[in-house]
C-alpha cells in the first residue's frame, strides 16, 4: 500500500494539490487523507475509485472487472482488488 500512497504523493505534488484539495477532489475529509497517508487508515475501494477518476482522469471501467472480484469463487479473497491497485500505480508512473 506504500507504492500506491506514494504514488498519490507524487500526483499531488504534480497537480499543486494542498492535502484539503486533494482530500476534496478524492471525496473524503482532510483527516482520514492524513491517516491514509501516515499509514494508520487503509483506503477503501470508494477511495481508489476516486483515485482513479479523478485523480489519474481515466475510466474507471478500464481497470476493474464488471463483476466484484471478492465474490468469484474461483478467485481467493482480495486477489481483484490487489490486481486493480497494481493497475492503478501503472497508470500513476506514467
Amino acid at each position: 500500500m506504500n507504492n500506491l500512497v506514494e504514488a498519490i504523493k507524487q500526483r499531488q505534488k504534480q497537480s499543486n494539490l494542498t492535502d484539503t484539495a486533494l482530500a476534496s477532489l478524492l471525496g473524503v475529509d482532510r483527516s482520514t487523507w492524513a491517516k491514509i497517508k501516515n499509514g494508520t487508515r487503509n483506503p477503501g475501494i470508494k477511495f481508489l475509485k476516486a483515485v482513479d477518476q479523478r485523480l489519474m482522469h481515466v475510466e474507471i471501467s478500464d481497470t476493474i472487472p464488471t463483476q466484484n472480484p471478492l465474490k468469484q469463487a474461483s478467485e481467493p479473497q482480495g486477489r481483484g482488488i490487489k490486481r486493480f491497485i497494481v493497475e492503478l500505480l501503472g497508470r500513476i508512473r506514467k
